[in-house]
């Protein structure tokens, strides 16, 4: 199923302060107990949102909306992903989030994983790290301002 992220294709997503968790059955890449998560949104912060793990420890993980950020990032996910997320049709329209590396304030040091996002279904609340089937295409190191280019 391919999944496109673009500006005018998704729609702003606002979390309500009473419907801002979310569940990932099976976790994340290299955090499986971590199951229950909390969208947490500073205005002041975006792009950056965190992801906060409400069971076991604490953890939090900077991630970014890559809509309007990342040109023509177009997500190719698995049927078997979809399916899961209950992904089905053209109305799907899922919130997709990168997770961010933050080595310093340097905005050139500061790199989101785009071979693999996290899906959320905007209706069921559950959500998914994927490893996209075009993951070749992607860098997991994407840098987010390439002041070079």
């Amino acid at each position: 199923m391919l999944v496109e992220a673009s500006i005018s294709g998704q729609q702003e997503f606002v979390p309500d302060a009473s419907n801002n968790q979310f569940f990932m059955p099976e976790g994340l890449i290299g955090l499986p107990d971590f199951k229950k998560f909390e969208l947490f949104v500073d205005p002041e912060s975006l792009p950056f949102v965190v992801l906060i793990a409400v069971d076991g420890d604490k953890i939090q993980i900077p991630a970014v909306e890559p809509v309007g950020l990342v040109e023509n990032y177009r997500l190719d996910i698995g049927d078997a992903d979809a399916e899961a997320l209950g992904l089905i049709g053209p109305d799907s329209n899922p919130l997709i989030l990168t997770v961010a590396t933050i080595k310093s304030y340097d905005p050139q040091k500061v790199t989101l994983n785009l071979a693999a996002p996290i899906l959320i279904n905007r209706r069921t609340r559950v959500g998914r790290q994927v490893v996209l089937l075009n993951y070749q295409s992607y860098s997991t190191t994407h840098v987010l301002i390439d002041e070079t280019a």
